[in-house]
């Protein structure tokens, strides 16, 4: 172990080399410890280590010089890795692409925490990356995950994986070396390794992690230099019992322009897929993303809200954002309401637009409920076929100028009756926030409404 005095001689030469100011600025708040041959400079964050490399790494090496009497290597490291602040909060999630997590943090711009496993929502489309995740952490042999891979479509969670994965180490594993970054960043960096001769300390700094997150690692593909460096560092690492995640927006062998022998290495370990989310995860995704932004909102606002929102997290930021405007446009309060999504999302319209009638009505609902036409105007009594002859009638009633007897022969039925009987049922079924069964899924009658109205104002007039 490094002694104190050798400690206090190496603070007491680089405050007189640099001068006290700043000494005080950069050095107070970091520790200095020369061993064997090597000076490892501790900083409190990413950025003040790079800033110290940059402005003062020939005082060090000076002073490494005259304190211990040769040559030695100078070493920089960080405390933490503080993320930078993203467009939308993550979901993806948020979700959402992030800079390099070890770059350099710009004066003015607040710095983001990285995202947590804990709040990650988890469903059957992304249960087994989830479980991975956490075992490459808390697994004492975790190593034998890596490198764990993750892939999947835009905004179903890899980032907050990897994030989360980060996290998890830094509290699981205090002390332990880890760098999230994208694989825009690791090309950057190792260009201006190359460019400025740097790149044996770049490789050490790389290659001494206990964790290494590379998000987006199909940017790489095409990048020859990058992707052998990228390779021989996951080689290195794998030898010391490092742990890697990686993550991309398709399987490796699929990635055009991808080194093989990289892509090999990448399904050597643990890979995962996470699918797209089904209507019960966007819907619990939102009811998290709300509680997050401290928003109230009700279970069938956030069916509606998911239901509009197939692609995940990112969707559902958006969606939330333009809720928000809304509200704040008219200076709304209390909680979110499904006037309030409908509006945000174009499916409340304050005149309509382009003629709307039963039959198109009859069109949009008999896919959406999984029903066919005949059905529809049969005498069957099928939970669906029912919940659709009652949206059909309730929205007729609403969105055109037809009668009870013209619903009625739209929907097949002998008598008007019938149908007034069952505009009376749906609107009791939809305040009391009803819901249908449609493919295994429960799915709000409200929102069944508002999809079969969006589908039947997008018809194409007839000609």
């Amino acid at each position: 172990m490094p002694s104190t005095s050798l400690t206090h001689d190496l603070a007491s030469h680089v405050a007189k080399r640099i001068g006290s100011t700043p000494y005080r600025m950069w050095f107070e708040q970091a520790s200095m410890t020369m061993q064997d041959g090597v000076l490892t400079v501790q900083a409190p964050s990413r950025f003040e280590a790079e800033w110290i490399e940059r402005r003062f790494l020939g005082d060090l090496c000076s002073v490494a010089r005259a304190v211990g009497g040769h040559e030695a290597t100078i070493s920089f490291d960080a405390d933490s890795i503080e993320p930078p602040s993203t467009a939308a909060a993550s979901g993806s999630p948020n979700p959402n692409t992030c800079p390099d997590a070890g770059g350099e943090h710009r004066e003015g711009r607040p710095r983001r925490r990285l995202l947590d496993l804990k709040d990650f929502v988890v469903g059957p489309s992304n249960q087994l990356a989830y479980t991975a995740s956490r075992n490459l952490i808390d697994d004492p042999n975790g190593h034998h995950f890596s490198p764990l891979f993750i892939h999947g479509a835009c905004g179903v969670g890899k980032t907050h994986l990897l994030q989360g994965i980060c996290r998890r180490f830094q509290n699981v594993h205090r002390g332990g070396a880890m760098r999230y970054m994208t694989g825009e960043a690791f090309t950057n960096q190792f260009i201006q390794a190359v460019r400025h001769n740097q790149l044996e300390r770049y490789r050490r700094t790389m290659r001494r992690l206990d964790l290494l997150a590379i998000d987006d690692v199909h940017f790489i593909a095409g990048k020859t230099r990058t992707q052998e460096e990228v390779l021989h560092t996951i080689d290195a690492m794998a030898l010391s019992g490092a742990r890697i995640v990686l993550a991309s927006d398709a399987h490796p062998s699929v990635i055009r322009r991808f080194n093989s022998s990289l892509a090999s290495r990448c399904t050597s370990g643990m890979l995962v897929q996470v699918d797209v989310p089904d209507q019960s995860l966007n819907q619990a995704v939102t009811m998290q993303l709300c509680r997050d932004r401290h928003v109230d909102v009700d279970q069938a606002t956030a069916a509606l809200i998911a239901a509009q929102c197939r692609g995940g997290a990112r969707e559902i930021q958006g969606l939330l954002a333009r809720v928000a405007a809304v509200r704040n446009v008219r200076g709304s309060t209390g909680p979110m309401t499904g006037r309030d999504v409908r509006e945000a999302a174009g499916l409340e319209q304050p005149t309509v637009r382009r003629p709307i009638t039963p039959r198109a009505l009859v069109d949009a609902a008999c896919p959406m409920m999984g029903i066919t036409t005949e059905e529809l105007k049969g005498t069957g009594r099928s939970r669906r076929a029912v919940a659709a002859r009652g949206l059909i009638a309730v929205l007729a009633r609403d969105l055109t100028t037809a009668s009870y007897p013209e619903i009625a022969a739209a929907l097949g039925r002998r008598t008007h009756s019938s149908v007034h009987a069952g505009v009376r049922r749906m609107r009791s079924r939809l305040e009391h926030g009803e819901d249908a069964m449609i493919d295994g899924t429960r799915v709000p009658l409200s929102v069944l409404r508002d999809q079969i109205q969006a589908a039947a104002m997008s018809q194409p007039r007839p000609a």
